[in-house]
C-alpha cells in the first residue's frame, strides 16, 4: 500500500510539473508576443513622430545652403577669406552674384558674408529704406556717431519697426566708423549699423553688386567735414553730412532655417516660414494688394493696387503705394501743404477707389514740418495735418528711392514688375516743406531735392488701413514684393 501510494503521489506531482511548465510556457509565450507588439507599435510611433518632425523642419539652414555655392578658387561669387576659413563672403557684379537675396523681417537683403563656425550671417539691405542727413556734424568719435541723426534713425526708428522675432535673433555686432583710410579706428558695438569702406571695396566697388546706381551713406568719414558715400555711378564720394541720401541697414544674425525660395534671386528670394494672417500680425515692410475700383487704371489691369507697411497703431496700419499714381501733379498755391491743395485732387480721387471695407476713414496724423539745412529727421514733427490720406513724411520708412524711381523700366534693384506705374516720373512729391518758396521730394539719384510747389512731379500715396478690432484677413499671398499679401 506504501509503494503504490508512493507511485500515485509520484504521478500527481509529476501532473502538477507538467501543468506549471504548460502554464510557464503559455505566458513566456504571451509575453514575448506583448514585447513584439510593443517594439511594434514603438517602431510605428517613431516613424509617425519623424515623418511629423520633417513636416514641421523643412528646408535646411541658410548658411548650409549659401555653401553649396562655392567652388575651391573662387575669385567672383562666394569667397573664402584667405584668413579666416570660416569666414565666406561675396564679391563681384550683380551677374556674378545673383543668388544671395533674402527675403526676412519685411525687407529685402542682400548676404554680405557668414562665418560657418559661429553661425551667423552679415545683411545689407538691397533697397534704401529712406534719405536723410546723417548727422548736424562729421562724427570724428564713438560718441559723436552714437548721437548722430542716422545712427538714431537705424537702432531707435528701424529697429523699433522690427518685429520681435526678427529682433531676438539680430546679435550684437562691431561696426567700423572711422577714417575712411583706417576705418576700424572708431568702433562702436551696437544691434544695427551701417556698411564700411572696406567692406564695400571687398565685394569690387562700382563693379559689385552693392551698386544699386543710388546715393547712400557709409559709416566712415572723410574729413572733418565730409563724410563718405557712395555715388549713383557706384563711386565712393564725400559730402557734407547736412545733404540727404539714402540709408542701407546692416545687421549680423544667426543662422535661420529657409523653407522658400530655391535660388536665392531676386525673383525668388530665400524665405522663412513665417507669415502674417491679418493686418494685426502683418510686419512693417510687408507688401499687400488691395482691390481697386477707381476708372484712372491706376493700378494695372488686375485692379489691385500694391501697398508696402510703414507703420502700426492700435487700429490702423501705415501704408504707402509700391509705384506713383499713373500722373503726375503740381504742388498747390503754396509750400505748406493742406487738403485743399492741388495735390490732393488726384490723393481723394485715389482714395474713392479703395473701398471702406479696408480703409480706414478717419483723420490721422501726418508730420508736414520743415526739412532744412541741417535738419533732423525728427523736426518734421513740429508741425501736423490731420488727413486721411497724404505723402511719405520725410524720415519715415520708405520715403526714400526704394521704388528705383525713374522714367525707364529699367531698374536696378527692385522688380519692375512689383512697381505702379514705374515710368511716370523721376521724383516724387513729400509732406514737408525744405523753405517758404520749396518743398522736398525724393529723386530718383536718392537724394531729397528742392522744388517749387508749381512744377509736376509724381504722387506716392499714403493711406490707412483697418486694422485693431476691424482687421482685415489677408486670403493669400506672402507679403514679398512678388507675391504679396492679398485683400479680397
Amino acid at each position: 500500500m506504501n509503494n503504490k501510494g508512493f507511485a500515485v503521489s509520484g504521478i500527481i506531482y509529476s501532473i502538477l510539473i507538467l501543468f506549471l511548465l504548460l502554464i510557464f510556457s503559455i505566458i513566456s509565450i504571451m509575453g514575448a508576443r506583448k514585447m513584439v507588439l510593443d517594439k511594434l507599435k514603438n517602431d510605428v510611433m517613431n516613424e509617425l513622430n519623424d515623418v511629423v518632425e520633417s513636416e514641421i523642419v523643412q528646408g535646411e539652414s541658410l548658411i548650409s545652403t549659401l555653401l553649396e555655392q562655392y567652388q575651391e578658387g573662387n575669385e567672383v561669387g562666394l569667397v573664402k577669406d584667405e584668413t579666416n576659413e570660416n569666414l565666406y563672403y561675396y564679391t563681384g557684379t550683380n551677374e556674378q552674384v545673383s543668388n544671395n537675396f533674402l527675403w526676412y523681417g519685411g525687407h529685402q537683403w542682400r548676404v554680405l558674408e557668414f562665418d560657418k563656425e559661429k553661425k551667423t550671417l552679415t545683411l545689407i539691405t538691397q533697397q534704401p529704406l529712406t534719405s536723410i542727413k546723417p548727422a548736424s556734424a562729421v562724427w570724428e568719435t564713438q560718441e559723436a556717431y552714437e548721437s548722430s541723426y542716422i545712427n538714431q534713425w537705424l537702432n531707435e526708428y528701424f529697429w523699433n519697426s522690427l518685429d520681435s522675432s526678427i529682433q531676438t535673433n539680430i546679435q550684437v555686432s562691431t561696426f567700423n566708423i572711422g577714417i575712411y583710410t583706417d576705418v576700424d579706428e572708431i568702433t562702436i558695438t551696437q544691434k544695427v549699423g551701417l556698411l564700411d569702406e572696406d567692406q564695400y571695396k571687398r565685394a569690387g566697388e562700382a563693379d559689385s553688386f552693392l551698386d544699386i546706381k543710388d546715393w547712400w551713406w557709409l559709416g566712415n568719414r572723410y574729413s572733418s567735414s565730409s563724410v563718405r558715400h557712395v555715388s549713383y555711378d557706384g563711386d565712393l564720394g564725400n559730402d557734407s553730412p547736412s545733404n540727404e541720401y539714402g540709408v542701407r541697414a546692416v545687421i549680423k544674425i544667426s543662422d535661420i532655417t529657409i523653407t522658400e525660395g530655391n535660388d536665392g534671386t531676386l525673383a525668388s528670394n530665400y524665405q522663412v516660414g513665417n507669415k502674417s494672417t491679418n493686418t494685426n500680425n502683418v510686419q512693417v515692410g510687408e507688401y499687400i494688394n488691395v482691390p481697386y475700383s477707381g476708372s484712372d487704371s491706376a493700378c494695372g489691369s488686375d485692379n489691385m493696387c500694391t501697398f508696402r507697411v510703414v507703420s502700426k497703431d492700435n487700429d490702423s496700419i501705415k501704408v504707402v503705394l509700391n509705384g506713383l499714381l499713373p500722373d503726375t501733379s503740381t504742388y498747390g498755391s503754396s509750400t505748406t501743404i493742406s487738403t485743399s491743395h492741388t495735390i490732393y485732387t488726384s490723393l481723394n480721387k485715389f482714395a474713392e477707389g479703395i473701398s471702406d471695407t479696408y480703409r480706414y476713414t478717419g483723420n490721422k496724423t501726418f508730420y508736414i514740418g520743415d526739412y532744412s539745412l541741417g535738419s533732423n529727421y525728427k523736426d518734421v514733427q513740429d508741425e501736423m495735418l490731420e488727413a486721411g490720406i497724404g505723402l511719405p513724411t520725410v524720415g519715415e520708412m520708405f520715403s526714400g528711392n526704394d521704388i528705383d524711381l525713374s522714367t525707364s523700366s529699367d531698374k536696378t534693384f527692385v522688380d519692375v514688375n512689383t512697381i505702379e506705374n514705374p515710368t511716370v516720373s523721376s521724383y516724387y512729391w513729400t509732406m514737408n516743406r525744405y523753405s517758404s518758396s520749396y518743398v522736398r521730394s525724393v529723386g530718383y539719384n536718392g537724394n531729397l531735392s528742392n522744388d517749387s510747389p508749381s512744377n509736376g512731379s509724381g504722387v506716392r500715396a499714403v493711406i490707412y488701413l483697418k486694422s485693431g478690432t476691424s482687421a482685415i484677413t489677408f486670403t493669400g499671398g506672402e507679403g514679398t514684393p512678388n507675391s504679396p499679401y492679398v485683400l479680397q
